[in-house]
């Protein structure tokens, strides 16, 4: 379970990796400090110490050292020394929690500073240090993703890849927090793969662990220790302790669901010694808490309210703030409660846990769910059946949507997906290898040929021969690569399509006939009109379930091509739907086949369904013709047109655009004069 506040998320995400940290100790910056002259290596040199303080614990000394670094750089006008010391401070403050509006006015004057220098850099390292502090607000979390995308635009055009990873990972924990575990899987191993190609283990430090526990709350527990293990290697190459008891944390939550507590025990005993070592004010507190729940779960409840009321003092005096709740805290006071049948004291910590937990945005579901099934246990004991089931029916939805086989597929299809990139950029390196050697061996030669004339120009010739004939090989490995992947993500197509043929739709369509088969000559007016209604939604559901199997993999697809699946798809809307739709072929050539087929199906399908839901058109065209060497597909219609916005954000234009990728076409958008939107798709096919 992730551990939360209220108000604001305090989740077991590692954080603190993305300012630059040089190699020296703090006791040898202090060395370094005392010997430097008031100029701009004595303004690194107290950023550096800031950091360092930070990174140990100590926030007071880290503010110290930082405030004195911006008030140097200010003094000697090093705009850029002044503004990275102000973005570290914005950073300590988004784990402090004391005085944002203070840390707003910092991003504010970096923005400003970054504007001065055209340093665009700066300017996105202050989105993404704007977005950490929105963290906190609740009622601003919609601002959080866009800072993100215009930090990871500026760092995608500088072709900065370390940091691109980073807004990846910032990205990561805000899917984290918002319990969407398999989207943040994905962004994660988006920034592992960026941050590995440049060797990145500053990054990797947060990536790695945060990885883990998005693992580990999908109760995937063989891949978090994994990754946990990989997060420690890292740890250990930076004798970094803070990470080391983050990860010891995070494997005692895995002991603990595993039941095994002793071993849940040691990890966090060892934790807390570290914590205290390194005067990790937020975290101490947390292990304790974390002790008192593995106590509560060998049925020590001495040992459990001793560690748990320990961790609520430290954690009040670290927040200093009504605003603010511990779950952890507050759901082990509840069970303890429950465990000494004290059922009104129960109900008064669900209460109030639950109120916080879903007024969160996001709201904290696990909490939430947990909190449910107190009541349930409370309200049942006390004899109050009604509130008893009101309270079980939340905790089941509660926990019902947290762990899904969606999210576990995403989580697995990303895992698959990272591993081809992994290898499919091997083969790349593998290639610029080969060609860095022939150009060596090619300079060498040149080289020798002015005195071994002739026979030397013959090796040369030998040599780049062998060399065309080995990447001809890996060229060909990777064309085999591609269309095993192709192969594989057909089977699954038809897979998933056939298991909610035969499976979800059978079931939805059976628990439809045991509705119809209701004898409703018993039921008023409104039993009746509610009878009628769910039969129309199990029929809705039924419909739809049947629709997305057919646009998995459409059966006239794989069997006669793209274009009868297309005359097809065009019959097929001209009966549901009052948008008039027209099909037409024009010298489209052999019947289209494969990832050829299947992608501009689907991308035809986006379209349709754009159309039908936003163009408001009364006609509509669908053409696919070949000329010049280009299968063309061509999509219109008479409708409002396209608005620019959602050109540029849709998610389903950028399916469209990454299906277009895939088969190295080009895709064009634009308003017709008379109305309506035209969009024309070119994919190379040969002559």
């Amino acid at each position: 379970m992730l551990e939360n506040t209220g108000k604001k998320s305090l989740l077991p995400v590692f954080l603190g990796i993305t300012l630059s940290l040089q190699a020296q100790k703090i006791d040898s910056l202090q060395n370094q400090l005392r010997m430097a002259k008031p100029d701009t290596h004595r303004v690194s040199l107290l950023n550096d110490l800031s950091y360092g303080y930070w990174l140990s614990g100590d926030d007071s000394l880290a503010i110290r050292y930082g405030a004195q670094s911006v008030s140097l750089a200010k003094k000697l006008g090093f705009l850029n020394g002044e503004g990275k010391a102000r973005l570290h401070l914005v950073r300590i403050e988004a784990d402090r929690m004391v005085d944002f509006k203070g840390a707003f006015a910092q991003v504010d004057t970096v923005l400003q500073i970054a504007a001065t220098l055209k340093d665009r850099h700066l300017e996105a390292e202050a989105y993404i240090r704007k977005a950490q502090l929105l963290e906190t607000n609740m009622a601003r979390q919609r601002e959080i993703m866009p800072l993100y995308d215009q930090a990871n635009a500026i760092f995608m055009d500088m072709n900065d890849k370390s940091w691109q990873g980073t807004v990846f990972n910032e990205k990561a924990q805000f899917y984290i927090r918002s319990g969407n575990f398999g989207k943040a899987i994905e962004f994660l191993l988006k920034a592992r793969q960026l941050q590995e190609e440049v060797n990145d283990l500053r990054a990797l430090r947060s990536t790695l662990p945060n990885l883990g526990v998005a693992y580990s709350a999908l109760g995937l527990y063989k891949e978090a220790l994994r990754a946990f293990d990989e997060a420690e290697t890292v740890a250990k190459k930076r004798n970094d302790k803070v990470l080391e008891a983050f990860l010891l944390n995070q494997r005692a939550d895995i002991f603990e669901k595993e039941g095994q507590y002793k071993t849940a025990l040691q990890a966090l005993t060892q934790a807390a010694s570290i914590h205290k070592t390194t005067r990790a004010a937020y975290w101490l507190p947390k292990t304790y808490s974390r002790m008192g729940r593995v106590y509560l779960q060998l049925k020590d409840y001495e040992n459990a309210l001793k560690y748990t009321q320990l961790g609520d003092k430290l954690f009040q005096d670290v927040v200093d703030s009504d605003d603010f709740l511990d779950h952890v805290v507050q759901l082990n006071y509840a069970k303890i409660a429950l465990a000494k049948k004290q059922y009104r004291r129960v109900i008064d910590y669900a209460t109030k846990g639950v109120e916080w937990a879903e007024e969160s945005d996001p709201p904290l579901l696990p909490e939430a769910a947990e909190y449910h099934r107190l009541l349930a246990e409370s309200y049942g004991a006390t004899g109050q059946i009604e509130q008893a089931f009101v309270h079980y029916k939340k905790f089941k939805t509660d926990s019902d949507s947290l762990l899904n086989k969606e999210a576990l597929q995403k989580a697995m299809a990303s895992a698959m997906n990272y591993e081809f990139e992994k290898q499919h950029q091997q083969q790349k390196l593998n290639i610029q290898k080969l060609e860095n050697e022939n150009l060596a061996q090619t300079r060498n030669f040149l080289v020798a040929l002015l005195l071994l004339g002739a026979g030397i120009l013959g090796f040369v010739f030998w040599n780049n021969r062998r060399l065309r004939t080995r990447n001809d090989e890996l060229s060909r490995k990777n064309a085999e690569i591609e269309a095993a992947l192709y192969r594989g993500q057909t089977m699954e197509r038809k897979r998933v399509a056939s298991e909610l043929h035969d499976n979800v739709a059978t079931r939805v369509s059976a628990l439809k006939w045991r509705y119809e088969a209701f004898d409703t000559s018993q039921f008023d007016r409104d039993q009746q009109t509610e009878h009628a209604r769910l039969l129309e939604h199990i029929g809705e559901i039924y419909d739809d379930i049947r629709s997305i199997s057919h646009n998995l993999m459409p059966e006239v697809l794989e069997k006669a091509g793209l274009q009868a699946a297309l005359i097809k798809m065009a019959d097929t809307l001209n009966v549901q739907n009052r948008t008039r739709f027209l099909f037409e072929v024009e010298n489209s050539g052999v019947v289209v086949r494969g990832k050829t087929a299947y992608e501009l199906y689907a991308i035809t399908l986006e379209l349709v369904n754009n159309i039908l839901k936003h163009a408001k058109a009364s006609q509509a065209g669908i053409t696919l013709l070949r000329q010049n060497g280009f299968l063309e597909l061509v999509v219109q219609d008479d409708g409002q047109g396209f608005r620019q916005s959602s050109r540029s954000n849709g998610i389903g234009i950028q399916n469209i655009q990454s299906r277009v990728d895939r088969l190295g076409g080009s895709c064009q958008i634009v308003n017709r004069e008379e109305g309506g939107t035209l969009v024309r798709v070119q994919i190379p096919v040969g002559e």
